[in-house]
């Protein structure tokens, strides 16, 4: 499994309805991350930015999935007027992720990857 992580800017005014609806999320959803590919997806809310953690083989494939998912479209129809900023992509379209610097266990093993 791969771990991503990126950054979304939400729009100040609706940190709370962005907070409030991940915290409890709908459970449809919740089935959809896993049966397409989630092994876990962590989200962290900072001022206005919320840090979301994926851990996935392959995130962009899993969320390319989530989008023929109904329950997943009117979610995303839902909280993306709270967005801000999305994750930028590259010129292929993947998700530019944060970059990993330091990583305990694979250090003390001697490397460092970046997922």
């Amino acid at each position: 499994m791969k771990r991503y992580c990126f950054v979304l800017e939400l729009k100040e005014e609706f940190v709370k309805d962005f907070s409030e609806l991940h915290k409890n999320p709908w459970p449809e959803v919740l089935q959809a991350l896993k049966d397409n590919g989630c092994n876990e997806h962590l989200v962290w809310i900072y001022k206005n930015f919320a840090i979301v953690f994926n851990e996935s083989e392959n995130m962009d494939s899993v969320f390319s999935k989530l989008d023929n998912v109904e329950i997943f479209q009117k979610w995303n129809v839902l909280e993306s007027p709270w967005i801000k900023t999305g994750p930028s992509k590259d010129s292929e379209g993947k998700t530019i992720c944060l970059e990993k610097i330091f990583d305990l266990n694979q250090q003390l093993n001697g490397e460092l990857k970046q997922y």
